[in-house]
This record gives C-alpha cells, structure tokens and sequence, in this order.
C-alpha cells in the first residue's frame, strides 16, 4: 500500500506542479496584454502630441498647394486672354481685307460691267438643256428682271 501512496502523493505533486505552471503561464500571458495595451496607449499619447505638429504642417501644404493652383489658373487665363486677342485681331484683319476688297471692287463695278455679266449669264442659261428662266431686260441699263416660269 505505501507504493500506492507514494504514487497519489507523486500524481497530487505534479498536478500542483502543473496547476503552478498553468497559473504563471497566465500571469505571463496577461503581463504581456498589458505591457502591449500600455505601449500602445504611450505610443498613442506620443502621437497625439505629435498630430497638432502635423496638422499645421499639412494646413501649410495645402495653402501651399493653394497658392500653386491659382498661378497656375492665373497663367491659363492669361494665356485664353492673349488667345481671343490674337482671334480678335484675326478678324479685324479679315475685315480691312473685305473693306479693301469692296473698294477695288466698287472703284471697277460700272453699269456697263454690270450689263456684261447680264449678258452671259443669260447666254448660259439659254445654252442650258433644263433652262426654265424667261429674261426680260428693263430700265435705262439694259440689265433684265428676272422671273421663273412654272
């Protein structure tokens, strides 16, 4: 019998020995979660030190940022101004050439050159297979009014 308590005194030890271990096992485990909770919470603190740092330092980037955009719309504008006045002179040179024009025109457009386009105008319309215009010249120039038949 003495080996049978010798053996449930040896099974009792090494329970306890186990429940010992199991308990510093624990007592480690939750030594670790709180060493990690409390160096995430310094860390937060130090980093919430930190974030007034930062967010002035982006307020000035994005001022910054700011800044450099409205150049670069300044520029642009600046550059759609010079383009509508190149346009603008564009068309003021189209017109002195019209202008010019018109003057050659008016200074060698007679009645009697005016009577001479009449002419042929109707020598092609009478030399035309679909050719449905009746020419009646009036007035002192000769040039005719014109009327379609139907």
């Amino acid at each position: 019998m003495g080996d049978m308590d010798d053996y449930e005194r040896e099974k009792r030890e090494t329970a306890r020995e186990r429940e010992r271990y199991e308990r510093e096992a624990r007592r480690r485990q939750v030594i670790l979660w709180v060493s990690v909770v409390l160096g995430v919470l310094l860390l937060a603190g130090s980093l919430m030190f930190l974030l007034p740092a930062w967010s002035r330092y982006q307020d000035r980037q994005e001022a910054a940022n700011v800044v450099l955009v409205n150049e670069l719309k300044i520029r642009q504008t600046q550059q759609l101004v010079q383009v509508e006045n190149q346009k603008a002179e564009i068309r003021v040179a189209e017109a002195n050439g019209i202008a010019e024009s018109q003057k050659i025109i008016n200074a060698t457009l007679t009645d009697r050159y005016l009577q001479h386009e009449a002419i042929e105008a109707q020598l092609k319309m009478a030399n035309s297979p679909n050719h449905t215009q009746i020419y009646i010249p009036v007035g002192t120039n000769g040039i005719p009014l014109v009327k379609t038949v139907e």
